[in-house]
């Protein structure tokens, strides 16, 4: 389903003011495929290119050299309405969702939002069930992202992920802001959501011990 070939990224820098940029490599020649059903665990240091490569994979980043294929499709080399097609395959949640959710709007315009961008049938029943799973109540409809705490504001975007059933769901440190038992919740619900649902993980992680359970690939940058 998903095969990555030859990957590389790197940015030019200046170490310093007055010397010429430089190509930093971030990682090089990265090969690995996934299969439907399938899970990949990247581990590594800060700073080694993780979210880098989730970027990528997500068509957030263009990679330097290198492809990414979804079914045989080069996710870099479609049209931006076949990749607005392909974002509903393969979902990104970032590790920080407190930034990286809109704090102008409530809880419910962002969820409602997604289904709109996708051109879906508003669900709210469907949300309300996500909440109940998650354990969240249903009066954060209509409080702003900086007004939840780190693990809510991580459950709404997992919740704004799921909405739209994607194929592969990346999930950048999704431990990171839950504390043991809300974690142990959030990693039973994914392991038992796919057996009902032909969807393949892709966690970065500092804490891979918490995924055993999940019988991934790994890769170490």
């Amino acid at each position: 389903m998903l095969e990555v070939k030859n990957l590389t990224q790197s940015y030019l820098l200046k170490k310093h003011w007055y010397l010429k940029k430089e190509e930093i490599f971030i990682f090089k020649g990265l090969n690995f495929n996934l299969k439907s059903g399938e899970n990949l665990i990247i581990t590594g240091e800060s700073g080694s290119g993780k979210s880098t490569l989730a970027r990528i994979l997500c068509m957030l980043e263009v990679p330097k050299y290198g492809e990414v294929l979804y079914k045989g499709f080069n996710l870099h080399l479609q049209n931006d309405k076949q990749k607005r097609k392909l974002r509903t395959k393969i979902q990104y949640v970032f590790q920080d969702q407190k930034l990286a959710l809109n704090p102008y709007k409530s809880i419910k315009r962002l969820l409602f939002d997604v289904y709109e961008n996708f051109s879906l049938k508003k669900n709210k029943n469907e949300i309300l069930s996500f909440f109940e799973i998650f354990g969240l109540k249903e009066e954060i409809f209509h409080l702003k992202s900086f007004n939840l705490s780190g693990g809510e504001a991580q459950k709404i975007g997992l919740i704004r992920a799921l909405i739209l059933k994607p194929k592969i769901l990346i999930l950048d440190e999704v431990t990171s802001s839950l504390d043991i038992l809300n974690t142990q919740k959030i990693l039973n619900f994914l392991k038992k959501y796919q057996q009902n649902q032909e969807i393949s993980y892709i966690f970065i992680t500092h804490q891979q011990e918490f995924f055993n359970d999940f019988l991934c690939k790994k890769i170490h940058l």
